[in-house]
C-alpha cells in the first residue's frame, strides 16, 4: 500500500538533519538515470585525483578560505 504524500513529508520532517539528508540524497538520485550518475560519479573522481595529484606535486598554491573570501570581497569591493 502506498503512503499518503503529505505523512511521508511530515514523517521525513521529523528525521534529525543526518537522517534528512540521506532520504533527500536518495530520493534525488532516484530521478536520475543510473547510467547518467555512474558517469557524472566517474567524472567528479576523476577531477578530483586530479585536484589532488597537483596539490601533491605542489603545482597549485593553497589558499585559507578565509584568505579566499576577503579576497574576493576586496576584488568586488574594488
Amino acid at each position: 500500500m502506498a503512503m499518503d504524500p503529505a505523512t511521508l513529508i511530515r514523517d521525513g520532517l521529523a528525521l534529525d538533519a543526518d537522517q534528512r539528508a540521506v532520504v533527500a540524497n536518495l530520493l534525488l538520485d532516484s530521478l536520475h538515470d543510473a547510467s547518467d550518475t555512474d558517469e557524472v560519479d566517474a567524472a567528479w573522481r576523476a577531477e578530483a585525483t586530479r585536484r589532488l595529484a597537483e596539490v601533491r606535486a605542489g603545482a597549485v598554491e593553497l589558499v585559507d578560505a578565509d584568505e579566499h573570501y576577503a579576497r574576493l570581497r576586496a576584488s568586488i569591493t574594488g
